[in-house]
């Protein structure tokens, strides 16, 4: 499959509207996709009509504003209808010949760029937005298991002062964009209807949880389970601060900061309103797509399985992220009388309309016909009756592989041995501050999940979610989570049951904290992630962390994707400006510290630390 794009020019006489709105869409494309042909020439676009058409290709032009084409533009057309691939007319003007597709394809459906225009500022540039609104609908195409054009968007607000900002966002956003679903319990809720039942389920099936954090934000539970709900299920935070209102109390702090801010008053201005709108959906699609890209880390484990002769790993030529998985239980000899599995992996939420599709594509897939179970994966799923069919299953990754791994041989016991997972949120660019929860959830449930305790400082952005982890995937959360504690904090926590949920440790003062948990701790690793960097390096808490791990023989990990202090210190050893060589810090030597510095694969990353520990 591939996508063609053709310039307004082959097509149309000189237009600025359009040339915006094909750069516009421009950028989208060369972020995103890698199997796509930009026709900006009358040369290359001979070639491209000389050459063959595929039935899944996508081809996209501008319709003349006179209506009038050349001979080989007509011919063109009538070559894709044969081919019966897609073709995506684009109008930017109003009149009727401009609208209609020329004759060989003059049934189709159009981009009405005029009409998506109605409801927008007539003095403002808005071709870039809307373009990019048509680039949305190229991707989830393209990349249907990364991106769904009809997204699902669930706010999250206290209903006291957020109701009036969450109707004016959620009604722009549906007014200009069209395809959005935006849901609000207030509107969403029928009357009669248990209330939290179709919250929950819609929040389940979400593809972003928009957060507009008001006042009152930190007085509602709801909003905060809401929040643990969707770090923990990999559904993307779009937090949005308003009047600068105060975050500190918040249970649940989806990042340092706010990825968006803007008064009250903004919210009552139209024009101000569409700015925002436009601002929210462009984070949103940004959001969706960086949550989707981890679906490369699975495929990478399963990868990892395949090369140790765990399991066989075939892909799908046909399809996208499809894969043939082979594997003999007990056995030495991987080949013989292998269990097949056929999986389709998502990196979004899958909808039911996705699951129909897969179910009706199944019966014409030869992978399909011979796999004993058929498995679509996401972060997502949650595994469920198998469908009509006898051996459909839905499946989140996590489990997938770690059944995968008890079926093949990998053991998961109590260890009694110790990880301290030093973090804190580094100063940089709000949106790739997921990536340090994302780490975070990734190193913590593998961790939990393999035997070892847990250990870290009471950092209280991180509290919920690694006691969520712990009631997840442990027997025993007081044997799996050791949560150290500095005693001034201990007056927030009386009566909140918090030592039902992990073995907690007081002590008196920071640096007492921090010997207790590092020097004083048989601990088997220090895993740095994230970290604060300050102009005195004396009050660097890495900084601390790592000499007092070195000082008590401990291994010390730096991650260095996440940034940070921790990303600082790696690229220090790295580029000989640091005090410290690899050697002084683990025996891990060069070559897998720098992996651990430039891989984003956290999963990969934390087995392979496991494995180094287990030596």
């Amino acid at each position: 499959m591939k996508f063609i794009f053709i310039n307004p020019k082959i097509t149309m006489s000189i237009n600025d509207k359009a040339k915006d709105f094909y750069n516009g869409a421009k950028e989208i494309f060369d972020e995103y996709l890698t199997s796509y042909v930009y026709v900006d020439s009358l040369m290359q676009f001979n070639q491209i009509c000389a050459g063959a058409i595929d039935k899944d290709d996508i081809v996209a032009f501008f319709t003349s504003e006179t209506g009038e084409y050349s001979k080989t533009a007509i011919d063109f057309f009538e070559k894709c209808k044969r081919s019966q691939c897609r073709v995506w007319a684009i109008a930017t003007e109003g009149n009727t010949e401009c609208r209609t597709p020329p004759k060989p394809i003059d049934k189709y459906q159009s981009f009405d760029v005029a009409s998506r225009n109605e409801n927008r500022n007539p003095l403002k540039n808005n071709m870039r937005a809307i373009a990019q609104i048509f680039a949305r609908k190229v991707i989830s195409q393209t990349l249907s298991p990364f991106y769904r054009d009809e997204v699902l968007y669930f706010i999250s607000h206290k209903r006291s002062d957020g109701e009036h900002l969450a109707a004016r966002l959620a009604d722009a956003l549906r007014n200009l964009t069209r395809e959005r679903n935006v849901y609000r319990d207030v509107v969403n809720v029928e009357v009669g209807q248990e209330a939290q039942e179709d919250i929950d389920k819609h929040l389940s099936v979400s593809d972003v949880l928009i957060f507009l954090q008001t006042e009152e934000s930190s007085e509602s539970c709801w909003i905060i389970k809401e929040l643990s709900y969707a770090l923990l299920n990999d559904i993307p935070v779009l937090w949005i601060q308003i009047d600068d209102a105060p975050y500190k109390k918040l249970d649940i702090i989806p990042g340092e900061k706010p990825s968006l801010r803007y008064s009250r008053e903004e919210f009552d201005d139209a024009n101000r309103l569409e700015e925002i709108v436009n601002e929210v959906e462009e984070m949103c699609f940004q959001l969706i797509m960086q949550s989707s890209d981890q679906v490369f880390t699975y495929i990478e484990y399963l990868s990892d399985m395949d090369k140790c002769n765990k399991i066989q790993m075939i892909p799908d030529e046909k399809s996208i992220l499809s894969y043939n998985i082979q594997y003999k239980s007990d056995s030495v000899d991987l080949y013989a009388d292998n269990i097949k599995h056929y999986i389709q992996c998502f990196g979004r939420n899958p909808q039911k309309n996705d699951v129909d599709i897969f179910l009706q594509r199944m019966e014409d897939v030869e992978f399909c016909k011979n796999a004993d179970n058929i498995f679509l994966l996401s972060n997502h799923g949650k595994r469920k009756d198998k469908y009509e069919n006898g051996k459909f299953i839905e499946e989140n990754y996590d489990d997938y592989i770690m059944n995968l791994e008890n079926v093949t041989g990998t053991k998961r016991d109590f260890l009694n041995r110790k990880i301290i997972i030093s973090g804190a949120f580094p100063d940089c660019d709000e949106i790739y501050k997921n990536s340090l929860l994302e780490a975070l959830i990734v190193y913590s449930r593998e961790i939990i999940k393999n035997g070892y305790t847990l250990v870290f400082g009471a950092h209280p952005t991180f509290q919920n979610l690694i006691f969520d982890i712990g009631r997840l995937y442990s027997r025993d959360v007081r044997k799996s989570i050791e949560m150290h504690m500095d005693s001034i904090h201990m007056n927030e926590y009386r009566n909140t049951g918090i030592e039902d949920k992990c073995t907690l440790i007081i002590s008196d003062g920071l640096d007492n904290m921090r010997k207790k948990m590092i020097s004083d701790n048989a601990a088997d690793m220090l895993i740095c992630m994230g970290g604060k960097i300050k102009e005195d390096i004396r009050q660097q808490g890495v900084d601390d962390e790592v000499k007092k791990a070195k000082d008590a023989g401990i291994p010390v990990a730096l991650v260095g994707t996440v940034g940070g202090r921790s990303s600082e210190m790696a690229h220090e050893i790295i580029t000989n400006s640091s005090k410290y060589e690899w050697d002084d810090l683990n025996s891990w030597g060069k070559d897998f510290n720098e992996m651990l510095f430039y891989n984003i694969n956290h999963r990969l990353m934390i087995k392979k630390l496991l494995e180094k520990i287990s030596m």
